[in-house]
């Protein structure tokens, strides 16, 4: 038999999902039908007289026990514990039924992969043709009921994950937007529990209805199957009266979509506004309130084993030393197991409530209406288990051609970067499943049960931390992991595992900046995927420097290794953090924290309000290295080229959009403060003539050079960049910017002017640079090759394209 690498898919859930607490959410999937028993999937045969006349017809009175959860403090430690205390056997039970189904699900992948290989062999075809999803049907079985064997066994693949509950699908989706990880065939097959999550029964859901709609009298709308009303002990509906007005004009008997936590009805209310129905699924709190509390048994088992059991194993313990701490005493607290689940628990249980849903919903699309491209879907009616919002015109990744498959992508990635680091609310599942494109070209956001918040803070710590990554500015860097709190502060550091960690002098923020660029730049995609950036500090940094994964940000990562691995799938060259790179800047030019504000003077300003020159001067002299090294244009040079262009345009549009807004006010503060006189006498000076120069030549209409064709006949062209559409009210929003900021330029000229009127020294520099400009401008015009040698005379030798003031880069002391 051969093997492929797509075989690694079960192993990698397997262990992703015993693992990643930070993934716990809520579904449930219950084989709820006519011939089952929905608590267990166990036959009806074989189910006690009394409990089988309860279940009848199916019922979400099962459940009951659970809602006592619902308004309590969550699904913490101290709520979950006295309930489970009760009821042990249903922690047991899950433990086993998750365990030796990802087992089963594993042999079963495998073996039907490599059946398919065999089958194929025999065809005489390709492995790889033998694993596509049409591979294996025939002319007379191929109808619209018919699937290969492929298809088969992907959907058996997602069957046996569903029916695990929240970890296992949202796991899932996020591993089928990550081929790099799971392999093709198998991302292919995860896709489907993005919007085909096998379905609970359509009964349950209308009991849910009926609940939520204060137990409505009439049917939910005309020609549902509500079976037979005549018995009320044996239908929870039985007080439906089928003569009584319907809710609905019209619904959909079965779901279009069914997700994580809910299905979706597609409605027609009675004044003919269409509106998709999201029910929640009847057992959903009670399937998360297993999982929560099993992650803290598994945690628990293996906190014991780790401190009574592995000690005894392992060839050799850390030494304890003075002022040395163990990995235990190190992950307490915040860090600890028990605290990251309490966490995702407390904030899972806001998912359950569709009302909280609504807001999140309308205060996601108020925050990113500055974009001009994003919306989500109005708010109709919000209960707690029910939520009705107006039908979007728009179709799925799946449905776009490649140019609108891109527009969508990038909008998405624009708008989650944006949010992360402007807005901060993110987001938390941004998957195919819930991104559609508009009719009109913008992206639509749907389902915005879970979601992130980052404060200032960390917002401009992130923002830091891009441009850096982005300049390829390790310090800065390594120093925006420090204000985020990925690495210790005070750093910890220890040579090998057997030691302990401890402070040491020798080792601090230089010395992992260090490692971290070395790392960085032997990782593939380093400098351009997130995921290299995570495999670095989780496989090559962590070893040997204490690196942490905060609670806040575990969603985080979710959000953008499903964007990443999204994205990548249509564009194979797009950089998430160039895409990040516009509201990075921006938000490095709109700081709002006392230390935000602190290094954003710092880096445009001396104590005395005077220009930060010299590092002005440092920049122009690396800029003029680069660009006399580069002889020939090669690809890396163009990407240099095209990085700094859109650095330099990202910066322009930044202070044009900030000064004419009320995030802008310590960029206008610091151009109020500057010392003009200042800048004058030192743009009149013989070190900015470089400055001046290379003003003067940006003027100069320079013909394009010419390169010659090279044939590729294996590489595909560049994708065009997509187009958007913006909506009214960002049109009239950006007008009230350019007012606001016409009115900024204004005061700043009569400012500056009457500062430089003020004395005779600012006269003199006046007269003096009109003197140096107009001899520039001359000499650039009329003889550029003097020009060019003058400029090269006078810049300097030393490469400090990286460098900054506390972490700032070089981006940002350009906005000088």
């Amino acid at each position: 038999m051969t093997t492929t690498t797509t075989t690694r898919i079960p192993f990698a859930l397997f262990l992703l999902l015993v693992t990643l607490s930070r993934e716990v959410q809520a579904i449930a999937v219950p084989a709820a039908s006519k011939s089952t028993n929905v608590i267990s999937n166990v036959p009806l045969d074989q189910l006690p007289v009394a409990v089988l006349l309860k279940i009848s017809a199916p019922s979400t009175a099962q459940w009951e026990d659970f809602e006592v959860l619902r308004d309590s403090n969550g699904l913490e430690a101290s709520d979950l514990e006295p309930f489970f205390q009760k009821r042990p056997n249903l922690i047991a039970q899950r433990l086993w039924t998750v365990s030796t189904t990802l087992l089963k699900a594993q042999r079963d992948w495998q073996t039907s992969l490599a059946q398919a290989q065999d089958d194929g062999q025999a065809r005489g075809v390709s492995a790889a043709d033998a694993l596509r999803p049409d591979s294996g049907r025939t002319t007379d079985n191929h109808d619209d009921n018919s699937i290969s064997p492929t298809e088969a066994r992907a959907q058996q693949l997602c069957q046996s994950i569903a029916t695990l509950g929240p970890v296992a699908v949202k796991v899932g989706q996020t591993l089928s937007q990550r081929p790099d990880l799971v392999g093709k065939e198998a991302a292919l097959a995860l896709k489907r529990l993005q919007t085909q999550t096998k379905a609970f029964d359509d009964f349950l859901a209308y009991q849910v209805l009926h609940t939520s709609l204060n137990y409505w009298q009439g049917p939910l709308a005309p020609g549902l199957d509500y079976g037979n009303l005549d018995d009320p002990n044996h239908n929870p509906l039985s007080q439906v009266d089928l003569d009584g007005p319907t809710y609905f004009a019209q619904m959909t008997a079965s779901p279009v979509a069914s997700a994580s936590l809910g299905q979706v009805y597609r409605a027609t209310r009675h004044d003919g506004l269409e509106v998709a129905v999201k029910v929640q699924r009847p057992d959903a709190l009670a399937i998360l309130a297993q999982d929560a509390q099993c992650f803290r048994t598994v945690f628990r088992a293996k906190g014991a084993w780790d401190e009574y059991v592995a000690p005894l194993l392992a060839p050799k313990a850390p030494q304890k030393v003075e002022g040395g701490f163990t990995e235990a005493e190190m992950r307490q607290g915040e860090l600890s197991a028990g605290a990251v689940i309490d966490r995702v628990a407390r904030d899972i249980q806001k998912e359950l409530d569709y009302r909280l849903e609504a807001a999140n919903s309308n205060r996601f699309r108020e925050s990113l209406e500055f974009l001009g491209f994003c919306t989500t879907p109005t708010v109709v009616h919000a209960t707690d288990r029910v939520l009705q919002t107006e039908w979007i015109p728009g179709r799925h990744l799946s449905d776009c051609n490649t140019q609108e498959g891109l527009a969508l992508t990038r909008m998405a990635v624009e708008a989650c970067t944006a949010s992360m680091v402007l807005t901060g609310f993110v987001h938390a599942d941004p998957h195919e499943g819930n991104l559609m494109l508009h009719k009109d070209g913008r992206v639509v956001f749907l389902d915005f049960g879970l979601m992130s918040e980052v404060n200032v803070v960390n917002m401009e710590g992130f923002a830091r931390g891009i441009q850096g990554l982005l300049s390829e500015n390790w310090l800065a860097l390594t120093e925006a992991f420090v204000d985020v709190g990925f690495v210790t502060s005070p750093i910890m550091h220890r040579n090998s595992v057997e030691e302990m960690w401890r402070v040491d002098p020798n080792y601090g923020v230089a010395e992992l900046a260090q490692e971290l660029e070395q790392a960085m730049k032997t990782t593939e995609g380093g400098v351009s995927r997130f995921g290299a950036l995570a495999t670095v500090l989780n496989k090559s940094i962590s070893p040997t420097w204490l690196v942490f994964t905060p609670p806040y940000v575990l969603l985080l990562i979710r959000t953008f290794l499903t964007l990443e691995g999204m994205a990548a799938s249509i564009d194979p060259d797009f950089n998430i953090y160039e895409m990040a790179m516009p509201w990075a800047v921006k938000r490095s030019l709109s700081p709002s924290t006392e230390k935000g504000i602190q290094v954003f003077r710092q880096t445009l300003l001396t104590e005395e309000n005077q220009i930060q020159w010299q590092r002005i001067l440092d920049l122009l002299a690396a800029s003029q290295n680069n660009d006399e090294g580069v002889d020939t244009i090669t690809e890396t040079s163009a990407t240099v080229q095209a990085t700094a262009a859109k650095r330099n345009a990202a910066l322009q549009d930044a202070i044009a959009s900030l000064l004419g807004s009320s995030d802008g006010r310590a960029l206008r503060r610091a151009l109020m403060d500057v010392d003009l006189v200042d800048v004058l006498v030192k743009l009149s000076s013989p070190e900015a003539r470089p400055l001046l120069q290379q003003a003067m030549a940006k003027k100069k209409k320079t013909p394009p050079v010419e390169v010659a064709e090279t044939v590729e006949p294996d590489v595909a062209a560049p994708l065009p960049e997509p187009t958007t559409t913006v909506t009214p009210a960002f049109a009239h929003m950006k007008q009230v910017q350019r007012k606001w900021r016409h009115r900024v330029y204004r005061l700043l000229v009569v400012h500056h002017v009457k500062q430089v009127l003020r004395h005779w020294r600012g006269w003199t520099a006046t007269a003096r640079l009109a003197w140096v400009t107009t001899r520039v401008y001359i000499q650039t015009r009329w003889f550029p090759r003097q020009s060019a040698a003058g400029a090269s005379s006078n810049q300097q030798p030393e490469d400090v394209s990286n460098k900054g003031v506390n972490g700032a880069p070089p981006v940002a002391i350009a906005a000088a």
